[in-house]
């Protein structure tokens, strides 16, 4: 903070400022009264010019790094990963539903029959795989199939009919209405050679054929041997099922 003197000598009026070095006076009068200002450049001024240079040259390479830095994120992400991702080698699980049994063949209305599945990934580890099983004689699961037993490592979900459902092998990006009930087991992740089982207890609610499909999807699915069966008939989903059935008779 500058501060004044102000003296008054021999008739002379002097102004002076705590500064070193006096610069030309500002008023110089014939009166008894001579006044003179006085004014010294600050000893640290060229500190400060030093200073602020040096924060404009941080600035400046701040700017330049941030600058740099996203030019390489942004060559990565656009042209160097995705080039590096498809030459890496591809996951190939293969899904196999190795044993099935229906027992007894012939039900009697209001009883039940069960059904036992084996189900195994004879391939590279998948990220999911599931083991779908439906029933296109029942319009609900509720009350007529019952989980006996499952060693999958997540929970068994109960699909209703007017679900939103996968179709062609294409999970969720092709969906469709599910026309029966059925139940997907499924394990995430679904080692290599790791083999699951799931046994269930279904009641007919009808006489006559009851039928049960059954198919294996794993994920990702790259090709034809990432679901089971590979050929057969084909459900509302348009993918492949194996069919089995037990005839259901009065009493």
């Amino acid at each position: 903070m500058r501060t004044i003197l102000i003296g008054l000598m021999s008739g002379n009026l002097h102004i002076h400022l705590p500064y070193s070095k006096p610069v030309l006076p500002c008023i110089k009068s014939e009166s008894i009264f001579d006044v003179y200002l006085y004014w010294e450049a600050p000893h640290n001024l060229s500190i400060k010019q030093s200073h602020l240079l040096s924060i404009r040259t941080r600035t400046f390479v701040l700017a330049a790094a941030i600058s740099i830095s996203l030019t390489i994120y942004f060559l990565l992400s656009i042209y160097i990963l995705p080039n590096l991702y498809l030459t890496l080698p591809k996951i190939r699980p293969i899904p196999l539903i190795s044993n099935v049994s229906v027992s007894p063949s012939i039900v009697h209305l209001g009883k039940t029959f069960y059904v036992g599945i084996t189900g195994e990934n004879v391939g590279e580890n998948a990220d999911i795989q599931i083991i779908s099983i439906a029933f296109p004689n029942l319009t609900s699961s509720v009350g007529f199939v019952k989980i006996r037993q499952s060693d999958f490592t997540q929970k068994p979900i109960f699909i209703k009919m007017g679900d939103k459902v996968g179709s062609g092998y294409a999970g969720l990006g092709n969906l469709v209405y599910a026309r029966y009930p059925s139940l997907e087991s499924f394990s995430r992740p679904w080692y290599g050679h790791f083999i699951h089982h799931i046994q269930l207890e279904v009641k007919p609610d009808s006489v006559g054929r009851f039928v049960v499909f059954l198919k294996a999807i794993a994920l990702p699915h790259l090709n034809d041997n990432a679901h089971y069966p590979q050929k057969g008939i084909k459900d509302y989903q348009n993918e492949f099922v194996a069919v089995f059935s037990v005839e259901v008779v009065r009493n």
